[in-house]
């Protein structure tokens, strides 16, 4: 209830004015007087009103206008009253103010209210002025009131504070039509909604995604007068959200494209919780399967669940993360393989569980495996290569050896493959491998490793009980027993043998490059001692098979640097004495040992291969060097050159003859080759005959070497082109002295001239035996007892000498 006390003046010079006795209440006042002193009463009012009420009573009393002024009184106790006091004048008849009389209310509980009620507002207008949102307002006809204020953003936002229009009236995004409809049909049925978020386009093009909430307004009589509500922008979160989306989705679906599940372990609950898409990869229902350890257990192949949970447990203890590679099976059965990365998860520095992720690397890991597969198989045979066998041998040696037993390491070569190859076709070689590699399965047990390590190659790793009753070299006999038996194939019959070289494990080598020499060396030393043979490694025997070995890269050296010779003996003519041609025969100097004699060298060169090399190299330095002679004049004598049978069987030697002649321009006439009867031995016919009418046809000419120190068929020499026959010295040495060489001798000679071929006896070293040879109508002669082998620039004058009656014979050397 309002105070109210009344009060009046009398003259505007007076010094006090009456008051009620309210007057006294509203001013704390302990007096009962009905006057107070206008001083002492105004010592009441703030100093900042006193003037101003002051100005308002003189006015009344000088010009007769009321009053009412806000000011405030001081109660005795220091507080503050909010008042308002009110003046009116009274005139007298003259129209003069004869008495001022008013009231003074007091106002605390109006101005208190309305001060609370201007805080109230401020606040909300701090709050609206800091938030993104604001309030909007439509009429009953749904169309937004221009929002009062200025609003900062796009033209499509101001298009919507500018009101005017309704939503469903502004432009929006085609696609939200459906949304618009739905949200139209809301408020003309007068429903609240909240969060209805739409797209504002601006006529410039420019849009805002907006949220807005709002409800219906009704009168106290239920007219319908509109709605209010919030509106806020949420343009910039709509990216966002669209990008997280995005992202999301690109997520999800590079989790399905590179099928990779997550998994998120907790300390505190020990449980362990897995993604849609790990279930999905182990084909496990989610509401189905609980993913306990004892659970998961039986998915694990090999030992892989306890080696995923030592590495668990590292990354706990450690922090780091890990990865590795395990292999589960799948629900249908076959195994998977899952790329699992391990991480701690940390909260306040503190490990509080596990999180990672499980890929499945399925494909990768299998065509991982088919490429080794292929890197490691020999694709013609299904055996191990060279490249696996070497990372099995070395394993052997990271491996404890075996209780009771040792480990044999077998090599083996195919004897005479390379002819049956180039004589009946690779696809022969190749069945013949299949046959070899098929034959090695059957007689080995399956737990042995076999390799195909070169063309005609294998290695055999095996690991034999100490019981046993067969020894390494008795099972290697074996095996060289079951691969000399003919082969039927498609293309013919093939015949090959084997030979093995065999080295105990590790008695015969410490390291798996020690050990596979050894073998090596084993076989090179069954090789020497006739093929078709096994040989256990002999250490006493390894170092001449090194010089031999070292022997032989130093001669591959002189062939390829020029450190080879050739040496010509003549052969003679034994009707006029006169010199027909030179036999050019090969030698060579080692550069620490000297000369080097051909028995030693040349059958190193032909177990090695190196003998083509060698061959062709004599045949284009020979003829160079008769071609030289022509051009200086010399008389035309022919060339004999040896051919090894590896250069008839290495290819088309013919064609190499052929570029030879017309490289250095000598005459087909002046050159014979000369074969050896080894040539026919386990090959076929078709394959000398053709090569050998081949070079025939050239008008080169063909001799038989060496005849009759080997098989001498004399098919040979009835059914191919040869035009001269070479007795070999063993029928010429003692023909002097004993007379069955002699009647032999004189029979060779028969036969060659018979067949129309010229004979030349080799080996003469005495007089008596040209004598003989003379006697026997042989043709010609070379020999010891004439000159030995010398270098070109001597050659051409011991022929001169020859010619003239002298010769230069001084003893016999192996050629």
């Amino acid at each position: 209830m309002a105070r109210i006390a009344y009060w009046e003046s009398y003259s505007v010079a007076a010094t006090d004015f009456w008051m009620s006795p309210e007057f006294a209440s509203l001013y704390d006042s302990q007096t009962s007087e009905e006057s107070a002193p206008i001083t002492t009463t105004r010592e009441r009012d703030p100093a900042e009103r006193r003037d101003v009420l002051q100005a308002h009573y003189a006015a009344c009393w000088s010009e007769g206008r009321p009053f009412a002024v806000e000011t405030k009184l001081l109660k005795p106790d220091g507080t503050l009253l909010d008042c308002v006091v009110h003046g009116e004048p009274e005139f007298d008849a003259n129209g003069q103010v004869q008495r001022v009389f008013g009231i003074v209310r007091d106002a605390t509980p109006e101005t208190s209210a309305l001060r609370q009620l201007a805080e109230s507002e401020q606040r909300l207008a701090d709050f609206v002025s800091t938030a993104s949102d604001w309030c909007w307002e439509s009429g009953p006809d749904h169309r937004l009131l221009p929002y009062p204020k200025s609003l900062d953003g796009n033209a499509a936002l101001q298009t919507v504070a500018s009101g005017r229009r309704a939503r469903w009236e502004l432009s929006y995004a085609p696609e939200e039509e459906a949304a618009m409809a739905l949200h139209r049909a809301d408020m003309e049925a007068h429903r609240p909604f909240r969060d209805f978020v739409y797209t504002s386009i601006g006529d410039d093009g420019s849009r805002i995604s907006i949220s807005t909430s709002g409800k219906p307004i009704f009168a106290d009589d239920g007219t319908f007068l509109g709605y209010r509500g919030t509106a806020s922008d949420i343009t910039q979160l709509e990216v966002a959200r669209s990008l997280l989306d995005q992202r999301t989705r690109a997520l999800e679906q590079a989790h399905r494209l590179g099928r990779i599940g997550t998994w998120h372990y907790r300390l505190d609950t020990g449980r362990t919780v897995w993604s849609p898409e790990l279930y999905q990869l182990l084909g496990l229902e989610p509401g189905a399967f609980e993913p306990t350890y004892e659970g998961t257990t039986a998915y694990f192949l090999d030992d892989d669940a306890a080696r995923l949970l030592k590495l668990q447990a590292r990354v706990l203890r450690t922090s780091e993360t890990e990865a590795t590679d395990i292999r589960i099976r799948h629900r249908d059965g076959a195994p998977r393989d899952l790329a699992i990365i391990c991480k701690a998860e940390i909260a306040n520095g503190k490990i509080i569980g596990l999180i990672g992720t499980a890929q499945d690397v399925t494909d990768r890991k299998e065509a991982e495996r088919r490429l080794e597969q292929l890197a490691y198989t020999d694709p013609l045979t299904g055996l191990a290569n060279r490249a696996l066998f070497k990372r099995r041998l070395a394993d052997l040696f990271d491996e404890a050896a075996s209780e009771g037993g040792f480990n044999t390491l077998y090599l083996i070569d195919l004897d005479r493959f390379k002819e049956v190859n180039d004589s009946l076709g690779h696809s022969t070689g190749d069945a013949l491998l299949i046959h070899v590699a098929g034959v090695l399965r059957r007689e080995l047990d399956p737990r042995a490793f076999i390799a195909r390590i070169g063309g005609d190659e294998f290695a055999v790793l095996t690991n034999t009980p100490s019981h046993s009753a067969e020894a390494p070299t008795a099972l290697a006999d074996r095996l060289i027993a079951k691969l000399s038996v003919p082969v039927e194939l498609a293309e013919g019959e093939a015949c090959i043998g084997a030979t093995i070289g065999i080295a105990l494990l590790p008695e015969h080598g410490a390291t798996a490059e020690k050990a596979s020499r050894n073998a090596d060396l084993a076989l090179y030393m069954a090789k020497e001692a006739g093929r078709g043979r096994a040989q256990l490694f002999e250490p006493i025997y390894a170092e001449a098979v090194d010089q031999r070995l070292d022997l032989g890269r130093r001669l591959r050296h002189a062939v390829e640097s020029g450190g080879l010779e050739t040496h010509y003996q003549p052969q003679i003519d034994l009707k006029t004495g006169r010199v027909i041609g030179f036999e050019a025969l090969l030698r060579w100097s080692h550069p620490e040992r000297g000369p080097i004699s051909p028995a030693e060298f040349i059958p190193i060169a032909e177990t090695t291969g190196l003998i083509v090399e060698l061959g062709h190299w004599v045949l284009r330095d020979a003829c160079k060097q008769m071609r030289s002679w022509l051009d200086a004049g010399l008389p035309a004598r022919t060339i004999s050159v040896n051919v090894s049978p590896a250069q008839i069987w290495n290819g088309d030697f013919e064609s190499v003859v052929a570029a030879v002649l017309a490289e250095t321009g000598l005459p087909p006439e002046l050159l014979c080759l000369e074969l050896t009867e080894n040539l026919f031995v386990d090959h076929t016919k078709q394959k000398v005959s053709t090569t050998l009418t081949a070079l025939s046809k050239l008008g080169i000419g063909l001799a038989l070497d060496d005849f009759g120190s080997g098989y001498s068929s004399l098919g040979y020499l009835t059914r191919l082109p040869f035009n001269c026959l070479k007795i070999d010295r063993s029928f010429v040495d003692g023909i002097a002295t004993v007379p069955e060489k002699r009647k032999l001798l004189g029979g060779i000679i028969a036969l060659s001239h018979g067949l129309g071929m010229s004979v030349v006896a080799e080996g003469a070293e005495l007089t008596a035996e040209v004598d003989l040879l003379t006697a026997f109508d042989c043709d010609f002669v070379q020999g010891y007892v004439f000159s030995r082998p010398v270098g070109a620039d001597q050659a051409v004058v011991v022929a001169a000498e020859i010619e003239r009656g002298r010769g230069t014979g001084e003893g016999e050397e192996p050629r």
